[in-house]
């Protein structure tokens, strides 16, 4: 009896530097924190992994195999998270079976939801993944629609550090 319910990921390209960065660029201005590093699947690893990822509520994450293969390039937006997201996929054996590590490109939970998409379907695009990763689809949208939509949202506001009384004036020339 087979208890897995849809076929293997199919392998992509390698997640090498090239492919990170077509992730990080189609995140564009809606990108919040570093570089994406290699977090372990690995059995020993996954639930501390996945801990750390319900932090991440919003970005794009690319799954690789042991041989740093794509298995899968899929997007989060708030509703638990990348770490949910990945807690998903688990529930298919196939999958549980060839995911090794997941990069995160970490977005502001706060961006539209439709410009996470767009991100989505943008790296697909870049990455060069269409038709090359088994029935997996992504969204399309042309460059233009990508950079309204990602550029819509206006930027975070960081709080002023105590002390600070400059308030939304000039600063005075020195």
């Amino acid at each position: 009896m087979n208890v897995d319910c849809c076929a293997e990921p199919v392998a992509g390209p390698v997640a090498d530097a090239r492919v990170l960065r077509h992730a990080w660029t189609a995140l564009g201005p809606l990108r919040c924190g570093g570089w994406p590093a290699l977090y372990s699947l690995g059995p020993r690893h996954w639930e501390e992994t996945l801990a750390v990822l319900d932090d991440v509520l919003a970005g794009l994450y690319l799954v690789v195999d042991a041989d740093g293969r794509l298995r899968w390039l899929g997007k989060a937006h708030r509703g638990g998270g990348v770490g949910a997201r990945l807690r998903d996929h688990f529930r298919h054996p196939e999958r549980a079976r060839v995911f090794a590590g997941v990069f995160v490109v970490a977005g502001d939970p706060f961006s539209p939801q439709k410009a996470i998409e767009a991100a989505e379907g943008r790296a697909a695009d870049l990455i060069g993944l269409r038709g090359h990763m088994g029935p997996r689809t992504w969204p399309v949208v042309t460059q233009d629609q990508w950079l309204a939509l990602v550029t819509s949202h206006p930027a975070i506001r960081r709080p002023r550090p105590a002390g600070d009384d400059t308030g939304d004036r000039p600063m005075a020339p020195a």
